[in-house]
């Protein structure tokens, strides 16, 4: 049987390293709770590029599923 496609719950800015999201007023959280829940792939790119961030990837999170794909954001 074929899985249903969903799309992402919450589509969060996570830091390498220090396992922290990206909050609404610029500073790094640990807990995805409190974290920015972007409305979609591009404000979460631009964002990223704006505040010139590095070593960053992005979490997206499903209702349905325990696994997290995480994608590297390398910017030059």
């Amino acid at each position: 049987m074929r899985r249903k496609a969903s799309s992402p719950t919450k589509l969060l800015v996570r830091r390498l390293g220090s396992n922290k999201f990206l909050k609404a007023t610029g500073r790094w959280t640990k807990k995805a709770e409190s974290a920015l829940n972007f409305p979609n792939l591009f404000n979460a790119v631009h964002t990223c590029l704006a505040k010139g961030l590095k070593d960053v990837e992005l979490v997206l999170r499903f209702d349905s599923d325990s696994d997290e794909p995480c994608y590297r954001l390398d910017c030059l």
